[in-house]
């Protein structure tokens, strides 16, 4: 990281051990914790391999995604929806969902959000259904 707060891909980090349960498969997922002095929100880069994502969660206070390299996938109740770079997704709070990459592509995207505020204690449901490896081509 540089003086201006500019972080580099190649500077991602192992998923660490407090979030390694977010992910269906930590050790295919890169992350860097953003440079931040405020204490009620927070940024974070997430880097997913092909086939790596979110467990299914909410966001008490909410969730800005904002895809910034390659295809990936938001679901929530209303099903699996396509994200690539330049995307913005805002889910409002309480919504059940999760993200990532597609089986066949990766995808990075930041986070921004209050530190914390993920829920796992959520129904897991069948959130592989209509998840294709066709997706994102």
């Amino acid at each position: 990281m540089d003086k201006f707060g500019t972080v580099s891909a190649d500077g991602a980090d192992p998923v660490p051990d407090e979030l390694r349960s977010l992910f269906n498969k930590p050790d295919n997922v890169r992350v860097q914790m953003l440079p931040n002095e405020l204490p009620d929100w927070g940024s974070l880069a997430v880097h997913f391999g092909a086939g790596a994502r979110t467990v299914p969660h909410l966001h008490r206070n909410g969730q800005h995604l904002i895809v910034t390299d390659g295809v990936g996938v938001v679901a929530d109740e209303q099903g699996v929806h396509v994200v690539r770079a330049g995307d913005v997704i805002s889910n409002p709070p309480g919504t059940w969902h999760w993200h990532g990459a597609t089986p066949s592509t990766a995808m990075t995207h930041v986070t921004v959000e209050t530190p914390g505020d993920f829920d796992l204690d959520v129904e897991r449901r069948d959130w592989e259904e209509n998840y294709s490896p066709d997706l994102g081509k």
